[in-house]
């Protein structure tokens, strides 16, 4: 006899937070779960029948060794005869999980999300599954977006192509909370091509002798670089998110980061003569963030 039961996923904000994460910023073993509840009550069984219930917990944080002893099998016996062994493997610890008074399980909060929308000047290129976002971000964007397009020329009729990487994306620092997004492409060029022009274009201006043409020529590849641009304008929008707490590496800086943020800031980049221990980290974590955004645009609301 088989019996399939529905698990109830259960999420937790109190657990502690690892310090570093993989290459790309996301946790390699995690997803915020605490653990598996059943959702519905178990129906009474015959005194001849086996039952073979199988879960699996899943806990925040990284230990080099397993708490749980080895991998063991179990071999349950009906009317006398060996059925298929069920074998055991330790996958993480088990955490108590509080009932409120009553014993009805906890509520599962789960933000709103909705997709950043086209405007009337620029029209996003990407699938809406990418740009799933807070409300409150979702808004900000489209603000800064509409406002960019109509003072570059674009309209209607000729809208500005804007394309998102990743909204909302489950066990990320901020995307999973859908509280960042990724802009990826504006104006039909990446922002890592954006950027290669803007530092050819500054090279030039080097080699320049006077100061007005050289002036000038920084002020006619300022209006002529889309990417350039529209990170200046999320920087003049400002009100992004300042964690003072949180993921260490972007820990008490504004979240908005990009292939301009060192020479542009908000978070500019830090010289120290005798860097301290937490100094040396810190400039650590911002070498990290600006290599890690050279080819995007990370915004967080």
């Amino acid at each position: 006899m088989r019996q399939v039961l529905r698990l109830l996923q259960v999420q937790t904000d109190s657990l502690a937070e690892p310090e570093d994460t993989d290459a790309e910023g996301e946790y390699a073993a995690s997803k915020h779960l605490s653990g598996y509840l059943v959702d519905e009550p178990v129906a009474r069984q015959s005194a001849f029948s086996v039952r073979a219930c199988r879960y699996v917990m899943v806990v925040t944080g990284l230990s080099e060794e397993p708490e749980a002893g080895r991998a063991g099998s179990v071999h349950p016996r009906s009317s006398g005869e060996l059925l298929r062994p069920l074998r055991l493997l330790p996958v993480g610890r088990v955490l108590p999980i509080a009932l409120p008074k009553g014993g009805a399980p906890p509520s599962v909060s789960v933000p709103s999300l909705r997709a950043v929308r086209s405007g009337q000047a620029y029209r996003i290129s990407s699938p809406p599954a990418r740009g799933l976002v807070r409300p409150v971000l979702a808004e900000a964007l489209e603000t800064v977006f509409e406002r960019f397009a109509q003072q570059h020329g674009f309209t209607s009729e000729s809208p500005l192509e804007i394309h998102l990487a990743r909204g909302f994306k489950a066990g990320s620092w901020g995307h999973g909370e859908g509280r960042a997004a990724d802009i990826a492409s504006v104006g039909g060029k990446s922002l890592l091509d954006w950027k290669k022009e803007w530092d050819e274009a500054m090279a030039r201006t080097q080699e320049l002798t006077d100061a007005d043409p050289r002036a000038e020529a920084v002020a006619a590849e300022q209006k002529r670089n889309l990417g350039f641009g529209l990170y200046k304008a999320l920087q003049e929008h400002g009100g992004w998110r300042v964690n003072p707490e949180g993921w260490r590496r972007y820990r008490g800086v504004a979240q908005l980061f990009g292939p301009w943020t060192a020479t542009e800031g908000p978070w500019k980049a830090m010289e120290f003569k005798d860097p301290t221990p937490y100094q040396r980290q810190r400039l650590a974590d911002q070498q990290w963030v600006f290599q890690a955004h050279k080819d995007h645009i990370h915004v967080a609301k």
